[in-house]
């Protein structure tokens, strides 16, 4: 599953590099960028939870066309990997600083770094044999990444990133990797 879905990102990345045109300044200053997402969360061995697929929302505002500000809410529901009957659903909200780097002339292909911080809320339900789980933690997060935009026109495109994030409880540790892929929506600007 993990392999289909990684493949066919890369596919639509590709096709989306290849498309012709000439778009131009899709990265404008005072810009609003809008960015529903399909993704796939690889949770790290050591949280017992299964990869599972995730969605969210983000919203960023460009303040100048190399700097924006990103919002972002998102999602995943798994459940235990050695198939106790127990489930977790993971709700995040996050705000990061993004910078990007125009790759093509024209802006037609703009790559980004990017990095923030935010809450996660795990919920648990379910029951082993000795006990039941049910149970809500919030903890504070950090994450980082990097990911290529693709676009057709000056306000749509295709966008993919992927972000490693990570918790602060009980120290610093690996939560999981996420790779998203959707279409961004860049609306208003200078």
């Amino acid at each position: 599953m993990r392999r289909f879905v990684l493949r066919g990102l890369l596919a639509a990345a590709l096709a989306s590099a290849c498309m012709g045109g000439t778009a131009w300044a899709q990265n404008r200053e005072k810009a609003w960028e809008l960015y529903p997402y399909l993704g796939y969360v690889q949770f790290f061995k050591t949280t017992g939870l299964k990869d599972a697929a995730s969605f969210g929302l983000n919203f960023a505002y460009h303040w100048t066309k190399k700097d924006e500000v990103e919002f972002g809410f998102g999602g995943t529901s798994t459940k235990d990997r050695l198939g106790a009957g127990v489930s977790a659903d993971l709700i995040t909200a996050h705000a990061n600083y993004i910078r990007n780097l125009f790759l093509q002339r024209r802006g037609k292909v703009v790559g980004f770094a990017t990095a923030g911080a935010g809450v996660l809320n795990f919920s648990t339900f379910g029951s082993t044999a000795s006990l039941s789980v049910v149970g809500d933690e919030t903890e504070l997060i950090y994450n980082y990444g990097l990911g290529m935009r693709f676009f057709g026109g000056r306000r749509a495109g295709f966008r993919i990133d992927g972000r490693r994030i990570r918790g602060t409880k009980n120290g610093t540790k690996d939560v999981y990797t996420e790779i998203t892929a959707g279409v961004t929506m860049i609306l208003g600007g200078a």
